[in-house]
């Protein structure tokens, strides 16, 4: 019964019994049983389970007329195992019908329809179930046709060629119901591991592809006594009817248990969202939460709020999006709980010009019952009509047989209809808010839209007006510098503002002010606190990131497309109105703090420290981004605002903002918060420093299992004519794809280590290196490994198929590296701010296709010299060599980081 007809009959039988709550409310001796469900408790279901396994319920039903048998197996389409996909379950359900070796095609029907029955069967995700129900003196010859049907099917070849046309024919049907295309594309957008992704009915090449005996295999394996419940209700008595059961049963011998074995689906970590258009008038949409399962506690909040939200004309969401908003034509809210976790659907039939609005509308609801919980009247009203559902659905054997199997068959326990009613006059307000809570968050939502389909004329129009995706640069009279990108494949923007600063511009005295600056710079302004910045973006499922690097530091903002205007005004509060609070100094002082003293936990952050300490003894390369303990210290508010208002000017800044954006209107937005800056002198500051005249070793203990070995060279620049001929050759040693390093350590010791290395360019010089991790014993080992094949590719190159690879895989990972507008808007800004250009990314192809096995050469001979290298071994201390309790770290590789 459909959820409306379900409401329908109930509103008629209070129409005729108004008191049957008043009724229901009388005292009992089970204080969690009410008088109502007592007197249907005439109902008594006792559990038998035979020698082969068939577990079987015979409930009791003396005032009945018919008798119901249903025959649960405990097998559906997410558990088909190698056949998943193929919609092997629901096709025996099919088949069981078309024959059995004592009965023909058709014959099954005809038995039933003459005895004035009616037989059924359905598949779902997690079961496949037969319904059978015959007045009470057709139970001998509805039992044998049950049983006949179970062990006995025939699966003729021709019934079964037939009845695919038929499983084909009703695909079809599913895609033209736009009810049943719009439930699939749900579950195929909400799991993305779980075999519950997949249609129950399956794919029809799948199907295609399976022979007779793959489904006399299935039927064999998975309709097994041990795997099915036979339930039976209605006018029987238990112990005249399971004599019956057991002879008819009696030769069907207990097989292998199948295990369900599925792994669970990955927590959502982000909002999914799926749009598709469709040949109808209106718009279909659901938003689909992440739920729980049937055997999760939370079921009985999550069901009652349901029924609060989206059950029944007074619902939350009935009374405010469809009565008062008039946003759509009708809303709903279900809560499905299958064996695994489920899914907690908002579904919605609306014009497509309300979708957003209406989806907006609801969350609102959601948001209502989360900050403000729900009324104990509306509570109340809840539990009452669960009463009167569970009282009326008590009704009839065929209702009982059903939630006597289903509840045994996953929740272990026939009776579970009955418990969780009780368990749902428990639940209080506060449940209810909890769970509002808990689980509605954009991060567990997955949004699918079945929308009308557009017009040709539409669709060609839309691709003829469609923008271009090049960057377009404008410059102000201030000298700010903006770059813009239309791309509206995304209702997403990507904003970023990119100044030159740094370590670079930092001295020994003040190194770290640079990142307390930018952190700083988000933490307060003259009319925002930092608390309300903060709640203010994480509302709109922004995400807002300051940044500072060696070179260069700002903002990096990632926005939905309707929140520009938005991120725009922040920024500019930022920019003009930032007041670098003292609480907030303090707070950021302390998590530096935190961050600079974990450094010294790290076996991978002290050798890299003591590699550049090394490597450059004046230039600010030797810096730590963070700063020092000494340092941090001494910083004042005062330090920063002089250093902000040093830096923080138009003609050293570069916004650019890419994604679903107008750019007219973007660029007049930007000048008119912008364009009146006034402009400094400000210059960058540039160093140079030689390299080592000799080589610099240095070994450092610490109190770990593991070693580490860290060489390291000063290399080309950023804007060097070798940066890219250095970034291959330093690929070809130290990559992960296939690097010299990785494959001759791993192959020479067998042992999984961390390893590798790269080229990290800068302003005015650059570093590379290579690192092992490894233990103490093997580091000199590894030491002589790296030396010889440094001395290799100094003395005999590189052969063309190496080179040929890495120049492939550093291509690609480039590439992959720019998929989204956040990335390529962030790297275009600092080519930009760089002097290279913004679009200097186009040029990176052609320039490591230009890289010559002789440029790799003579560069190794530049700069890979080991008597201008730095040398740093990490080795255990004694004590931790002595110390069996101490386990060697989980250390993630210490790769080339970024140039910013």
């Amino acid at each position: 019964m459909s959820k409306n007809s379900a409401r329908l009959l109930l509103a008629f039988l209070f129409m005729l019994f108004p008191n049957l709550l008043a009724f229901a409310a009388e005292p009992v001796a089970d204080p969690n049983v009410s008088a109502a469900e007592n007197r249907s408790g005439e109902i008594q279901t006792q559990k038998f389970v035979l020698d082969n396994g068939l577990t079987v319920l015979v409930s009791e039903m003396p005032s009945s007329s018919t008798v119901s048998i249903f025959a649960l197996v405990k097998t559906g389409s997410a558990t088909e195992g190698r056949y998943t996909g193929t919609g092997v379950s629901h096709f025996l359900e099919h088949m069981l019908f078309k024959g059995t070796d004592k009965r023909g095609v058709g014959q099954i029907s005809k038995e039933v329809q003459a005895m004035g029955g009616e037989i059924n069967a359905s598949t779902s995700f997690d079961y496949t179930i037969y319904t059978l129900t015959v007045p009470q003196i057709g139970f001998d010859q509805g039992l044998d046709i049950v049983s006949d049907m179970l062990t006995h099917s025939s699966f003729d070849p021709v019934q079964i060629n037939k009845e695919r046309e038929v499983v084909y024919g009703e695909m079809r049907l599913y895609r033209d119901n736009p009810g049943r295309f719009l439930s699939e594309l749900v579950f195929e957008t909400v799991y993305k591991q779980h075999p519950y992704g997949i249609p129950v009915i399956g794919y029809e090449t799948l199907l295609r592809s399976l022979k007779r005996q793959d489904f006399v295999d299935y039927y064999k394996t998975h309709y097994t006594p041990n795997n099915m419940i036979l339930s039976i209700a209605g006018h029987v008595r238990s112990e005249e009817i399971l004599p019956k059961v057991r002879e008819i049963f009696k030769d069907f011998a207990r097989q292998p248990v199948v295990l369900r074995n599925l792994a669970p689906e990955p927590e959502q970590v982000t909002m999914r969202s799926t749009v598709k258009n469709y040949p109808t008038d209106l718009t279909r949409i659901s938003m689909a939460y992440s739920g729980v399962s049937l055997r999760d506690a939370d079921i009985f909040a999550m069901d009652v709020l349901a029924m609060i939200l989206g059950q029944g004309e007074s619902s939350r969401l009935y009374k405010e999006v469809f009565l008062n908003k008039k946003l759509v034509r009708s809303i709903s809210a279900s809560n499905f709980t299958p064996m695994d976790r489920g899914v907690f659907e908002i579904e919605m039939l609306l014009d497509y010009k309300n979708a957003e609005a209406a989806i907006q509308a609801a969350k609102e609801q959601i948001r209502w019952v989360a900050e403000k919980g729900v009324l104990a009247d509306e509570l109340e009203k809840i539990k009452r009509q669960i009463l009167a559902e569970h009282i009326f659905g008590r009704l009839t054997s065929d209702a009982v047989a059903n939630s006597a199997a289903a509840d045994e068959a996953f929740v272990g326990d026939y009776d579970f209809s009955k418990k969780y009613v009780a368990a749902i006059r428990k639940i209080t307000p506060g449940d209810i808010q909890r769970v509002a809570q808990q689980y509605f968050h954009d991060e567990r939502l997955s949004l699918v839209i079945l929308k009308p389909q557009a017009s040709q004329a539409v669709e060609a129009a839309e691709k003829k007006t469609e923008p271009s995706l090049e960057i377009k640069k404008f410059v102000f009279d201030n000298g700010l510098t903006v770059l813009l990108r239309e791309n509206h494949a995304s209702p997403i923007v990507s904003l970023n503002v990119v100044m030159n600063g740094g370590t670079w511009q930092e001295t020994n005295e003040n190194n770290g002010i640079c990142e307390l600056t930018a952190r700083l710079l988000t933490s307060g302004t003259k009319t925002r606190s930092a608390e309300q910045i903060s709640q203010s973006v994480e509302s709109r499922g922004a995400s807002l990131t300051p940044f500072s690097g060696r070179n260069s530091f700002g903002l990096m903002f990632n926005l939905l497309s309707e929140d520009t205007a938005f991120g725009i005004n922040l920024v500019e509060d930022f920019i003009k109105n930032s007041t670098f609070p003292e609480k907030e100094l303090a707070r950021q002082k302390d998590d530096v703090r935190t961050a600079l003293i974990s450094q010294e936990d790290s076996i991978n952050a002290v050798t890299v420290r003591n590699v550049r300490e090394s490597l450059f003894l004046t230039h600010p390369y030797r810096r730590d981004g963070l700063g020092t303990l000494t340092t941090i210290d001494k910083i004042k508010r005062s330090d920063i605002l002089n250093f902000y208002k040093n830096l923080v000017l138009p003609n050293n800044m570069v916004i650019s903002v890419f994604g679903d954006i107008d750019s007219n209107k973007v660029l007049a937005d930007l000048k008119n918060k912008f364009g009146s800056l006034a402009k400094k002198d400000f210059q960058v500051l540039t160093f140079a420093e030689d390299p080592p005249a000799q080589t610099r070793e240095k070994e450092i203990r610490l109190n770990k299992k593991q070693a580490m070995l860290m060489i390291a060279f000063q290399g080309a620049d950023m804007k060097s004519k070798d940066r890219y001929a250095t970034q291959v050759m330093a690929a070809i040693l130290g990559s992960p794809f296939s690097g010299r390093l990785f494959t001759t350590v791993r192959d020479e010791f067998g042992q999984a280590y961390t390893l590798g290395g790269g080229y990290t360019p800068a302003r005015d010089i650059g570093a590379i290196s290579f690192y092992v991790q490894t233990t103490d014993d093997n580091v000199e080992k590894v030491k002589g490994l790296v030396l010889k094949l440094i001395n290799d590719i100094r003395t005999t190159g590189v052969s063309e198929d190496e080179l040929k690879n890495i120049k492939m895989y550093l291509k690609g990972s480039f590439q992959m590296n720019l998929q989204t507008d956040s990335s390529l808007g962030f790297m275009a800004a600092l080519d930009e701010l760089y002097g290279n250009g913004y679009n200097y990314y186009q040029s990176f192809e052609q320039r490591i296709d230009a890289v010559t096995a002789d440029d790799v050469k003579r560069l190794a001979n530049a700069y890979l010299d080991i008597n201008k290298a730095a040398i740093v071994i990490t080795r255990p201390t004694p004590e931790a060599l002595q110390n069996p309790a101490l386990k060697p770290p989980v250390v993630l590789p210490a790769g080339p980081s970024d140039i910013h």
